[in-house]
């Protein structure tokens, strides 16, 4: 007030309480009310933790018993309706919840304490008015106001008021006429209304409603036409299954909207639209329905649990009807046909196994296909989800795999139809049992391609001979090909679904079937079939001998058994050769060395199958394998000839013959002798030319120019495609492990690598051909003296004159063409020779890691040295370099070095080293040459100490020449690493 001072002993608390005594009290209520508010805030958190907390904190302020407590709660619920009309972040979720609670507690009030306010009837007019928008809103507010009540509804169902039998049956009715009437607003609500309702039936609590209770829900139902919607059949089933007693006679034949009088009433309610609405629409009245269904209502789930207990007569019937005949009918649209779909995704994600051939429909797949073969089509994404569902569900069921595959391989649902990985995922979970039907669908479908034409028949069996291989390729688990029974059995050890993969390749690739397929198999299919049963026989070839030898031997026994049914009947003589070979295949099974003959007795089943096969020389090379067994059985020496057959293999490009040469090859190194790692070298030492193809393969000039490497690959490539990892290998051209992939700077050549220097030696001798051939063209036509400026073309030629010049340029011409067709074999016979010494670097690969210790592993430091130098590849000279580099990094490792007993051999080897260092190279070669020099001078040392002094007066020797010699191509860093090396070794002796 204006006439009262302030003195400084007096505090604005103390005036304040002077003036106004009522203002301390305003504080404290503002303090409550700002904690409240915090709680109310929090029931909107995004986090549930949060949300939970603040409903408990507000449950526990509103049961504090007081004379204000029933205000309290009726605020309280006024509050909270209201928050469930926002959409503010995750109000809804901690306001229903908080509401539910709330509401319990204020039920028990209303019927325990007479707080008639809070009773279920006022409690719900409070709610319907609350929720009711205020003057004119915009859709979005109108809707969000619908929602609110909804949540509202479902909390009062949520706190149990039915089941409190002081609640009145009119209180009761007045509720559920709010459900049903809110239901009736829109069509999604009559959806989010249903599901409310059916979700409460079916809870532990809505399972304790008594039938007195049930009755005025369908009554309610009835009264606003709800009953023959979607979400009236759901709740019908649902009641149905708990209070039968509680159902009217007069909506339902039988009562059961599901029994077969019944089905096509269903069928249009499920499409979207109520048989109320039919009747309507009859009598002239306006229709409740007219909005289209973007996903399928919650009742879709229900018929189909409650169809899948029924008749499977009764369920394809109605999925006939209401999916195929009428969702993905022709003229049904575009909107129409994805409702369709996701009901598809519903159905197969609920489906028991046995009744998925219902779902996938012959109409429905072919809907799915059709929508998936372009990607501009409308649902081209809507109908992969089907399929998608169909793979996680075989990844989760297994067992459910062999189904799903038949009926989309029945009506040509392939990955390349359907632009997806379908088929590849379903093959890739499926189990055992499955894969043994798997395979037998794919026979039935190489027999009898549910196509038309021959040219889609072939299509479909090469579709079905990938498929064989892509069941090979993604198991790795030995369990899954190899049984622990070996002996006896018809699938000799091997899974029954592997035994009867492999045979049917073989009755495909080899033999007359029976029956006979039809159309009839053409010679192209049969080769991709017997091209992917060597590609299948090469992945098994990645596993131990002991299980990769089952494979084999199974495949022989399966041709031997068909000799009488085979397509192309053997020759007399190569008939001799396998009665042979199989005496003594039978005789090595029963030796009980098995680790000495495994290798041999896969040569033995390989070396038959290329005779079945018709290759060139495999009779004879059958008979040599059988001379080599023989001379090894009697003790005499056998490696030189052994090595001779698997170079045979190693030269062909096949990954199968090449995996099988470096198993054997492992299993038989420690018998090899110098003339037979002779052999391996000698292939290293051949020029990369035609002329080193004509002495490598005994080819004798232009005659026999394709090579048998090149034929061999030639033959392989008909119908066969490569981007599919088959059996055949690319020259040049396959990823491999180690130096062969990839190299470090200490591998790259300098400029005068090989590579660089080939490739401008062919654009050389390119200039030169083109100069030769313009020489002698104008020689012929007599225009080489001419001026560039002359306008003389020669044109003034008369008729004799150019008859007699036709000769002349028809022999031009066919020399270039001849000239033409060398160059391009002199390119295919380098790529042949550079191929072949990659596989022999595979094979010393697998020697010197085995046998570094062997003194016959020295022989090989030279002439790798010198196949880094002399090679014109470079992969070529980085693996050989790989080679010696994993020859001492063994010997280092196992602290082992050879021990020769010829010490000047190896001062001999030594010495040519040094030779090489001279001829100059790459920086490859250079480091090759010294790792392989100081190798030798360990190996020296280590015999004898004493030898050093004579090592380092080879190195100050060479020294000397390169200190005097400007010109000199030793590289510098020779010197250096040797003295390193003599400093580090001095120091561990």
């Amino acid at each position: 007030m204006p006439g009262i001072k302030r003195t400084a002993a007096q505090s604005d608390g103390a005036i304040a309480d002077s003036i106004h005594p009522s203002r301390k009290r305003r504080v404290e209520y503002s303090e409550a009310d700002a904690q409240l508010a915090k709680t109310y805030n929090d029931l909107a958190d995004e986090v549930p933790a949060v949300r939970l907390k603040a409903a408990g904190t507000l449950l526990k302020r509103l049961s504090a018993r007081s004379p204000s407590q029933v205000g309290s709660i009726d605020e309280a619920l006024i509050r909270l309706v209201k928050g469930l009309c926002s959409g503010r972040k995750a109000a809804r979720l901690g306001f229903s919840v908080a509401l539910s609670e709330v509401l319990r507690l204020a039920f028990e009030l209303a019927y325990e304490h007479a707080a008639e306010e809070l009773r279920l009837e006022a409690v719900t007019r409070k709610i319907v008015r609350l929720t009711e928008p205020e003057g004119r809103v915009s859709g979005q507010e109108s809707r969000e106001y619908l929602l609110g009540r909804r949540f509202a509804l479902h909390a009062v169902l949520q706190s149990n008021a039915a089941l409190i039998s002081t609640v009145s049956d009119a209180e009761w009715q007045d509720f559920l006429a709010a459900v049903v009437g809110l239901a009736k607003q829109k069509d999604w609500l009559r959806t989010e209304c249903g599901a409310m309702l059916y979700e409460y039936l079916e809870s532990a609590n809505g399972s304790q409603l008594s039938s007195q209770r049930v009755q005025p829900l369908i009554a309610a139902l009835r009264d606003q036409q709800v009953l023959r919607t979607a979400e009236g059949v759901a709740l019908w089933l649902s009641i149905a299954s708990h209070w039968p007693e509680a159902l009217p006679k007069d909506v339902w034949q039988k009562k059961d909207p599901l029994s077969s009088d019944e089905l096509l009433q269903v069928k249009k309610i499920m499409q979207g639209s109520s048989t109320d609405d039919v009747e309507n629409a009859s009598a002239g009245k306006p229709s409740n329905s007219g909005t289209r269904q973007s996903q399928p209502s919650f009742a879709w789930k229900v018929l189909l649990t409650q169809l899948y207990k029924r008749k499977e007569k009764l369920l394809r019937k109605f999925w006939e009807e209401t999916v195929e005949n009428g969702l993905f009918a022709n003229s049904s649209s575009a909107e129409r046909k994805a409702l369709g779909l996701q009901v598809v995704c519903l159905a197969l994600s609920t489906a028991p196994t046995p009744l998925l051939h219902i779902i996938l429909g012959r109409k429905t797949l072919r809907t799915i296909i059709n929508q998936r073969t372009e990607p501009g089509r409308y649902l081209f994404e809507a109908a992969k989800a089907p399929l998608d569902l169909l793979v996680s569900r075989t990844k989760q069921e297994p067992a459910a795999a062999a189904q799903t595959f038949e009926m989309l391989v029945a009506e040509g649902a392939f990955d390349q139809s359907t632009k997806t990985k379908t088929i590849e995922g379903i093959l890739q979970h499926a189990d055992s049992e499955s894969l043994s039907e798997i395979v037998s669908t794919l026979g039935s479908q190489v027999s009898r391609p549910a196509v038309e034409g021959e040219g889609q028949a072939e299509g479909r069996r090469r579709a079905v001979a990938d498929m064989l291989l892509s069941l090979v390729r993604t198991r790795r688990d030995p369990t899954l090909l190899f049984t622990e029974e070996t002996k006896t059995g018809s699938d000799r050890g091997l899974t029954p679904w592997l035994g009867r993969l492999l045979r049917l390749l073989v009755d495909f690739g080899y033999c007359k079937p029976t029956p006979a397929p039809s159309p009839a198999l053409v010679e192209g299919s049969r080769a991709v079939f017997r091209a992917r049963l060597m590609s299948c026989l090469g992945l098994l070839m990645d596993h131990p001998p002991s299980d990769a030898v089952r494979a084999s031997a199974f495949v022989a026994a399966e041709l031997e058994a068909s000799s009488q049914r085979l397509y192309r009947p053997v020759s007399d003589k190569a008939r001799q050769a396998l009665s042979a070979a199989k005496e003594l295949w039978d005789e090595m099974t029963c030796q009980k060395d098995k680790a000495g003959v495994l290798g041999y007795t896969m040569l033995f089943d390989l070396s038959m199958l290329q005779v079945y096969d018709e290759e060139s020389d495999s009779v004879e090379a059958l008979q040599d394998l059988s001379a080599t067994f023989q001379a090894r059985q009697a003790g005499g020496e056998s490696a030189t000839m052994l090595v001779e057959l698997l170079l045979s293999f190693v030269s062909k490009p096949s990954a199968l013959f090449r995996k099988l040469a470096e198993q054997v090859f492992s299993s038989f190194a420690a018998e090899l002798t110098s003339e037979s790692l002779q052999s391996l070298v000698d292939i290293l030492q051949q020029k990369e030319s035609l002329s080193g193809q004509q002495a490598l393969f005994g080819q004798d000039g232009e005659d026999e120019a394709g090579s048998e490497e090149g034929d061999s690959e030639e033959a392989d490539s008909d119908g066969i495609d490569f981007d599919d990892m088959s059996d055949v290998e690319l020259v040049n051209g396959e990823e491999r492990d180690g130096a062969e992939t990839g190299s470090s700077d200490e591998h790259d050549h300098d400029n005068d690598g090989p590579s660089d220097g080939d490739s401008g030696a062919e654009d050389q001798d390119g200039e030169d051909e083109e100069a030769i051939f313009d020489r002698k063209l104008a020689d012929a036509l007599g225009t080489a003296g001419m001026d560039e400026d002359s306008d003389d073309d020669g044109s003034d030629m008369d008729d004799e004159q150019m008859l007699a010049l036709e000769p002349h340029l028809a022999n031009i011409f066919k020399e270039r063409k001849k000239d033409s067709g060398k160059k391009q074999e002199n390119k295919d016979a380098k790529e042949n020779i550079v191929n072949f010494k990659n596989r022999v670097l595979d094979l010393l690969s697998i020697y010197v890691k085995g046998q570094y210790g062997n003194v016959l592993a020295l022989d090989l430091t030279l002439p790798l040295t010198m196949l880094v130098r002399t090679t014109t590849s470079k992969p070529v000279a980085e693996k050989a370099f790989a080679v010696l580099k994993q020859y001492f990094e063994a010997c280092n490792k196992h602290k082992s070095v050879p021990q020769p007993e010829e010490h000047e051999a190896c001062f001999g080897v030594l010495s040519a080293l040094h030779t090489e260092m001279k001829l100059g190279g790459s920086k490859l070669h250079a480091n090759a040459c010294s790792r392989s020099s100081l190798f030798l001078s360990k190996v020296l040392v280590a015999r004898d100490q004493g030898y050093y002094k004579r090592i380092a007066t080879m190195y100050a020797d060479l020294q000397s020449e390169w200190y005097l010699d400007s010109k000199s191509k030793v590289q510098g860093s020779v010197f250096t690493e040797w003295t390193s090396w003599s400093l580090a070794t001095r120091k561990q002796k």
